[in-house]
């Protein structure tokens, strides 16, 4: 059996204990299902420590005490992922982040370590300066914070789960489940993660309802990673945004999106984010009227012959036709 993953999970005064504690122990529950065995040595999938900024004994957000397994070495080796529970911020200024952890940090994701942050977590995460020019989730409650200090960092509080390259956050329990399901497959595959998705079974989130798209057919699948695929086309799709980017948003190789793509929604990506156009110029054209030139630009077309082609294909009708057709109703 190959190495466990090495995780770290960071805690220090005014964590959120619990959340800590969960995350371990979702990880140890992923290796009893891997292995099918409730020996937690051989079915050790992660090694997961509890690090602090000394070995000493931290206090939670709530005072429980927690012992860290070690203190952060700045010279140490360095972990594969590294977990930032939540934290209680009494302000909305910066979250305050210890020097020799941030210079830690900063060398883990250098040496190519996954970073998780959960929550009011990726605060700390946004302090460190890693998360400029990524897409972060977080407590809604924090829009002030990244809006005057982090400008750089695109704070999508409304997505549950949010997947950028080694930058993964999610927000609510639910989607810290995914979030373990993530590196379950990023580290031993699709089938670990569907087994452990089906244990904890986490409900899907609504992103097509939230966005207006009648897209929730086409995202009845097992597939979180192409969901998050999805997710992303859905909040982007009116940018110029191509598969490639969708891929990568996923952490995944062209070649392999697409074929697992085409297997869990039914269609292309390329295909998807044409719907997603075209679902919301339907919205639109429904209810004003104007130039369909104006239209195709808000959803993402580069002109209005590219439209009409794309529109005709989905809905079997050009955009006036559609246009008349709801007046006429």
């Amino acid at each position: 059996m190959r190495k466990p993953v090495q995780v770290t999970i960071y805690v220090d005064d005014g964590c959120w204990a619990g959340v800590a504690i969960l995350i371990k122990e979702l990880l140890v529950i992923a290796g009893t299902l891997y292995s099918r065995s409730f020996d937690l040595d051989k079915a050790e999938l992660f090694r997961i420590s509890l690090q602090g900024p000394t070995a000493g004994a931290v206090r939670s957000f709530t005072g429980t005490m927690i012992t860290p397994d070690s203190a952060i070495r700045a010279s140490g080796p360095v972990p594969d992922v590294v977990v930032i529970p939540p934290y209680y911020f009494s302000s909305v200024q910066p979250a305050p982040l210890r020097a020799a952890f941030r210079r830690w940090l900063i060398r883990a994701y250098d040496n190519g370590a996954i970073l998780l942050g959960f929550d009011s977590g990726v605060r700390m995460l946004a302090e460190s300066g890693l998360l400029n020019g990524h897409e972060v989730t977080g407590n809604l409650s924090d829009q002030k914070v990244f809006a005057g200090h982090y400008p750089q960092i695109r704070f999508s509080p409304h997505v549950p789960l949010v997947i950028d390259g080694r930058i993964v956050s999610a927000t609510g329990t639910a989607p810290s489940m995914e979030a373990c399901a993530y590196l379950v497959g990023q580290f031993y595959g699709e089938a670990a993660a569907h087994k452990f998705t089906r244990y904890t079974n986490p409900a899907p989130e609504p992103a097509a309802e939230r966005a207006g798209l009648g897209n929730a057919a086409w995202k009845n699948h097992a597939d979180h990673r192409v969901r998050q695929a999805q997710e992303f086309i859905e909040r982007h799709f009116n940018q110029d945004i191509s598969v490639e980017d969708a891929a990568r948003r996923a952490a995944m190789s062209l070649r392999n999106f697409s074929r697992r793509f085409q297997r869990a929604a039914g269609m292309s990506a390329l295909n998807y984010i044409l719907h997603c156009r075209v679902e919301h110029a339907k919205k639109l054209l429904e209810l004003r009227g104007g130039p369909v030139l104006q239209v195709a630009l808000e959803c993402g077309f580069n002109n209005e012959a590219s439209f009409r082609r794309a529109f005709h294909l989905v809905c079997g009708q050009t955009p006036m036709q559609y246009r008349k057709s709801v007046v006429r109703k």
